[in-house]
């Protein structure tokens, strides 16, 4: 990756099991214990909408969306994109700043499509959530449901 990502913070959060990375910038906020209003025939891992500050926000389930259990904690990324869409998580680890991270690109980008690359941090590798692909994916997902 660039130089750019020596000045990037990266949140480190988990889904079910896993933990994952995502560019805190694109995070607009950590919300809790809001209610999910379901969204009749979406797909499994679009678990519904929160209210959010009176604006609706969709919630994906990324645990389900990668094949693991649902998740029950209330505990959301909201995402500062234009469409209203939050990560429903388990919880937040850490965050980590550019300096102790090395962000690598993923050569393949078909065979792993929510993922940008990964974060070496402490003596592990934390997958980088693409999330501009995951919002594609529900796009698509609810135009052919």
């Amino acid at each position: 990756m660039t130089d750019a990502v020596q000045d990037q913070a990266w949140l480190i959060f988990k889904a079910g099991k896993q933990s994952y990375a995502i560019d805190s910038s694109a995070v607009k906020e950590i919300v809790r214990n809001n209610l999910i209003f379901p969204i009749p025939f979406a797909p499994d891992y679009l678990k519904g909408i929160i209210n959010c500050y009176n604006s609706p926000i969709a919630v994906i389930d990324f645990a389900l969306m990668q094949g693991e259990e649902a998740q029950t904690k209330r505990m959301f990324l909201v995402l500062k994109d234009k469409q209203g869409v939050a990560f429903q998580i388990s919880d937040v680890e850490e965050f980590q700043n550019g300096a102790s991270t090395n962000a690598q690109d993923f050569a393949n980008q078909n065979e792993m499509p929510f993922f940008s690359g990964t974060l070496s941090c402490k003596d592990r590798l934390v997958p980088l959530i693409a999330t501009e692909h995951i919002i594609d994916k529900v796009r698509a997902d609810l135009e052919n449901s």
